[in-house]
């Protein structure tokens, strides 16, 4: 950990107070399945402004964002393609020890241009980290129905990911808040696919 401890920390046993950070508009550091990622509620737009600030990222770019269950996407998609996401998901997840990206069609109307960037669909992941699809499940709201979390990796742009507490905090400082938990431990990054098309990106 930091010395002096960040003055927005947060661990595995205080996560009301995380996920209470996050509604009120913080843009928070963590652990996902593999290395650390920079996050906010999807649906705060000052939050999501700080965010392509503090990494000086690309507006064209887009952002990944995780829920907890492909169901919660019943809205913008057809039966068919949630149940692709959730069987072809965990069958990569398991074959190949990695999480899996989507590419998704999703109504620009419900969510921020910020999200999609200069593409046509939005980048979904459905996490199997149980404590960030705890958070997602706490953001579900009028505004946020999805419960979207912002999951861009934890780094200025152009720099390394951060893969531990030290290495995020170094990063952004006193700029964000930490949560301290573990990593699922996945070596690499997610598979980036085509909902539509299967097509495999990355």
């Amino acid at each position: 950990m930091p010395k002096p401890k960040p003055k927005h920390y947060f661990h595995q046993d205080n996560l009301p107070q995380s996920m209470a950070f996050l509604r009120a508009g913080g843009v928070l550091a963590y652990p996902s399945e593999s290395v650390w990622g920079l996050g906010c509620d999807a649906s705060d737009e000052q939050a999501l402004q700080r965010i392509v600030t503090l990494k000086q990222r690309d507006l064209g770019k887009g952002l990944i964002v995780l829920t907890d269950q492909a169901k919660r996407l019943k809205s913008a998609l057809s039966d068919e393609l949630i149940e692709r996401l959730q069987s072809i998901g965990a069958k990569h997840m398991l074959q190949q020890g990695r999480a899996s990206t989507w590419l998704v069609p999703m109504p620009t109307k419900v969510i921020n241009p910020l999200l999609m960037g200069d593409f046509g669909t939005l980048a979904v992941r459905i996490t199997p980290h149980p404590i960030l699809a705890n958070i997602c499940q706490h953001l579900v709201s009028d505004a946020n129905p999805y419960g979207f979390l912002v999951s861009t990796s934890c780094n200025p742009s152009g720099q390394n990911p951060a893969t531990s507490l030290q290495e995020a905090y170094d990063y952004f400082g006193e700029e964000v808040g930490y949560l301290d938990v573990q990593s699922l431990g996945f070596k690499q990054p997610s598979q980036i696919i085509d909902l539509m098309t299967g097509k495999v990106f990355r």
